[in-house]
């Protein structure tokens, strides 16, 4: 529902016309319509009003573990030998 209690209807465009009219489709998105976009008769996207703070406001979470319990980490050193030359020649090779 709107503001307005009035339903608003989900626009549907194909690519082609979400392409060659943009500007008016995110104008229409900037009202507060939901506009799905459609690839032949399947749905591949949907845009909606950005909700929310700031683009680039940091979301930040607590940590579930300790950064100490890093320190008792134990690590293995690779037992094998890698020629890195020899895999970068076999990959070029290849092509």
């Amino acid at each position: 529902m709107s503001i307005y209690d009035y339903p608003i209807v989900m626009i549907q465009v194909n690519i082609a016309d979400l392409k060659a009219r943009l500007s008016f489709y995110l104008g229409r998105v900037k009202e507060g319509h939901e506009i799905v976009v459609m690839d032949r008769k399947t749905s591949v996207a949907k845009m909606e009003p950005f909700r929310g703070g700031s683009l680039y406001e940091a979301i930040l979470s607590p940590a579930s573990k300790s950064p100490a319990r890093l320190r008792n980490l134990k690590i293995k050193p690779v037992q094998r030998k890698i020629d890195a030359l020899g895999l970068l020649r076999e990959e070029r090779d290849r092509r």
